[in-house]
């Protein structure tokens, strides 16, 4: 994720150097496609920035670059972050990682093309979902659900399913689960029901998050995990449309799952004082709730969080904004995170094919995962991260 613009960082800096006038703030926008190669680089060159928003934390920390938040931040600023966030950001139980651009996702659907399929409500469980599906297929919905298994969000989706089924890339411990029975059972329901019936579109692989928003704004897409940035666009689309919690297996709201990006403040331009001011000023509650609102995401921290669901203007976030506290985050707090993820955006897929073996498949991931992990060291127990 990467939503703040150079009008944002315009506004900021500007009434941050009116009330800091011996401080001079330079920002650098960087394609977010690239930026964490860029930074990589930069930091290899031993010319890093004073502060980066990047995917990871964990390679820095674990190298000893980076400033903690304790380092930078009053104990009020600390403690305002929501808690799932805050220990997603631990790297061997310190704080590296200053959640900057939160999202959590529901399940979306398309009330036009519901009541033209019969279905009265949105689904509760996944066999409400399956018959909601089929009722789409039924009135020509070309893809009833888009299970998002492209290359750029295979883990994310998944991630949803296997909360839902009681799993989850960890387990209470800290630990890869990836092989776990409830994840092989997610994703063998997903293969034996949805991707089996033809209720998911092109192939799995092949569908990816832009091509699934697309969808859901013309009406060729029934229901799709999505994030609260849609909002806006859906609405100029003119989308008749509600979002509910992602259903669990057996019914009721599942875990819901959470992304994030992170600023990183690195120790080499030696800037401390004037960092950690740019950053509590960043994270004033005015400050970082409104532009969270404004560009239709989660506030990180308790406080902006409160401001927004006192602002009528922002009800179309409030239910986002209250489901994030619960989240369930990727676990990018281990180094070798950025290694695993690779590996379940190369094989993850292939589990729910026509052939497809989740257990074996999984097992492998895990077994690659297990060989990846020894850098990792102590973390928080039961978190992990996202982004």
């Amino acid at each position: 994720m990467v939503i703040p613009t150079s009008e944002f960082w315009d506004d900021v800096v500007d009434r941050f150097e009116e009330e800091n006038p011996n401080v001079t703030v330079e920002v650098e926008l960087v394609p977010w496609e690239t930026a964490d190669t860029v930074l990589a680089e930069r930091v290899a060159a031993g010319e890093p920035p004073d502060i980066a928003q990047a995917g990871s934390f964990a390679e820095y920390a674990a190298d000893d670059l980076l400033y903690s938040a304790s380092d930078l931040l009053p104990l009020t600023t600390q403690a305002d972050f929501h808690l799932p966030l805050a220990r997603a950001g631990e790297y061997r139980w310190e704080q590296y990682g200053i959640p900057f651009i939160s999202s959590t996702p529901r399940l979306f659907v398309n009330l036009d093309l519901l009541e033209r399929a019969g279905v009265e409500e949105p689904p509760t469980d996944w066999s409400e979902l399956l018959e909601t599906a089929r009722a789409l297929r039924e009135v020509g919905v070309s893809v009833p659900y888009a299970l998002q298994f492209g290359p750029d969000g295979v883990h994310e989706e998944a991630l949803v399913w296997m909360l839902g089924a009681g799993g989850g890339y960890t387990n209470t411990g800290d630990h890869y689960a990836i092989d776990s029975e409830e994840n092989v059972e997610a994703l063998e329901w997903l293969r034996d029901n949805l991707i089996a019936e033809g209720l998911t579109g092109p192939p799995p692989a092949e569908l990816d998050r832009a091509t699934s928003y697309g969808g859901f704004f013309t009406g060729e897409v029934g229901m799709m995990m999505g994030h609260p940035a849609m909002l806006v666009a859906m609405e100029q689309a003119g989308v008749n449309h509600a979002h509910v919690p992602f259903p669990s297996r057996d019914g009721g709201p599942g875990v819901p799952t959470g992304i994030s990006d992170w600023l990183v403040a690195f120790r080499g331009p030696g800037h401390e004082d004037e960092v950690g001011a740019f950053l509590e000023f960043l994270y004033r509650p005015e400050n970082h709730a409104f532009s969270s609102g404004r560009h239709g995401t989660v506030p990180t921290t308790v406080s902006g969080s409160q401001l927004l669901l006192e602002d009528e203007d922002h009800r179309h976030l409030w239910e986002f904004v209250e489901q994030m506290p619960r989240a369930e985050l990727q676990p990018l707090n281990k180094h070798s995170w950025p290694a695993v993820r690779g590996l379940l955006l190369e094989h993850l897929n292939r589990a729910v094919g026509p052939d497809g073996d989740p257990a074996a498949v999984l097992a492998e991931i895990q077994a690659l995962a297990e060989e990846e992990s020894g850098a990792d060291g102590g973390t928080s127990e039961g978190t992990g991260a996202g982004g």
